[in-house]
C-alpha cells in the first residue's frame, strides 16, 4: 500500500488518469464516494463494477481528502509490498510534477532514523521532514517540519508497477 500526501486538490478524474498514465499496462480499480461504487479505469473509461475478484491485473486507488497541509491524499492498493516504498516516491515525484505542489510519504526505512520521518518533494528536491504531532502524521497539529535536503537516486517503475531502478541511498 503507498500512501501519498499532495499539496493540491486536482479533479478526481484527472488523477485517476496520470496514475494510470504510469502504470498503463494496469487496470485502475477506483472507488467513488464511501466506496458505495466501484469503478475499473481502463485507460478510457470508468466502468462499473461489482466483482473486483474478476479482475486482477489491477491497482486500486483511493482518494479522499486530508484536513492537513496536504489536502489529497491518495492511496493505491492491491500493489506488491515488496517494492511498495520505492513505487511510493516514484509517484511522490511524479505527482509533485504533475500538479507543481508538494507531496509527501512516510520515509523509506532504510533511511528511518527516527519513528516520524516523511519524506517531502518539492521542485523535484526531497527533503527528510518530521511528522511527529502534525495534522498530517497525528491527526492534530501544527504542520510537517522539513529537517533537511537529501539526495536520493530516483526509482523507476515499467508500465505493469515493477520496479525497474531501485532507491539508492546518496545523502
Amino acid at each position: 500500500m503507498e500512501v501519498i500526501g499532495i499539496q493540491a486538490s486536482p479533479k478526481r478524474i484527472e488523477l485517476v488518469e496520470f496514475i494510470h498514465s504510469l502504470f498503463p499496462s494496469k487496470n485502475l480499480i477506483n472507488w467513488k464516494g464511501n466506496f458505495e461504487k466501484t469503478y475499473i479505469f481502463n485507460g478510457f473509461e470508468n466502468i462499473e463494477n461489482d466483482n473486483l475478484n474478476s479482475d486482477f491485473s489491477c491497482f486500486a486507488l483511493q482518494i479522499e481528502p486530508n484536513e492537513s497541509e496536504f489536502p489529497t491524499k491518495i492511496t493505491l492498493l492491491r500493489t506488491d509490498e515488496k517494492n511498495s516504498e520505492e513505487r511510493e516516491l516514484f509517484l511522490a515525484l511524479k505527482l509533485s510534477e504533475k500538479f507543481n505542489c508538494r507531496t509527501i510519504i512516510n520515509g523509506p526505512e532504510k533511511l528511518a532514523d527516527h519513528p516520524y520521518l516523511s519524506l517531502i518533494i518539492e521542485n523535484g528536491k526531497i527533503f527528510k521532514a518530521d511528522d511527529s504531532r502534525t495534522i498530517w502524521g497525528d491527526g492534530n497539529g501544527t504542520e510537517v517540519k522539513i529537517i533537511k535536503e537529501i539526495k536520493i537516486e530516483r526509482p523507476d517503475f515499467d508500465s505493469n508497477g515493477e520496479l525497474k531502478k531501485p532507491i539508492t541511498n546518496n545523502v
